[in-house]
């Protein structure tokens, strides 16, 4: 056999071995992981949401209580301005890990505010839950030119 047959050889024996050869990576892999099926626990920044703002109106008077069973002890107050609406009083109360943060100005707004941490959701389950407790109370919010989330 000569130089051009043993290098065909080579060259044929290389390409049967590198077949059997495939790489992973595992990171692509954990990321197109499919979603768990069944019911999805709901978030902890969403359901704070729920419970200290959604579940009450102006003045939130009851949202102070339901801040704390979230952990939010002492509310201090503080004075805010903006272009829109000049300026405002709110207050600000905070978890003792600052995890979760509650600014309710009694005029009329209530935030909270959730730090992200490992084990959170992916944006897209947050914003699902999000979407979905706004529907609960306003189910037509969605239907104006089905603009989606």
């Amino acid at each position: 056999m000569g130089i051009s047959g043993r290098s065909a050889l080579i060259a044929a024996l290389l390409g049967m071995m590198l077949t059997g050869c495939t790489t992973t990576d595992e990171g692509a892999k954990q990321q197109a992981a499919p979603k768990p099926a069944g019911p999805v626990a709901i978030e902890p920044a969403v359901a704070a949401f729920r419970d200290i703002c959604f579940a009450y109106s102006a003045p939130y008077t009851q949202a102070y209580a339901a801040a704390a069973r979230y952990g939010v002890k002492t509310f201090e107050t503080k004075k805010g301005s903006s272009l829109i609406s000049g300026k405002y009083t709110y207050t600000e109360g905070a978890s003792d890990d600052q995890s979760l943060k509650v600014l309710i100005n009694p005029d009329g707004l209530c935030v909270t505010k959730y730090r992200r941490h490992p084990g959170m959701a992916d944006d897209e389950t947050i914003e699902s839950q999000f979407a979905n407790l706004i529907k609960t109370k306003y189910p037509d919010a969605f239907k104006m030119g089905d603009l989606g989330v």
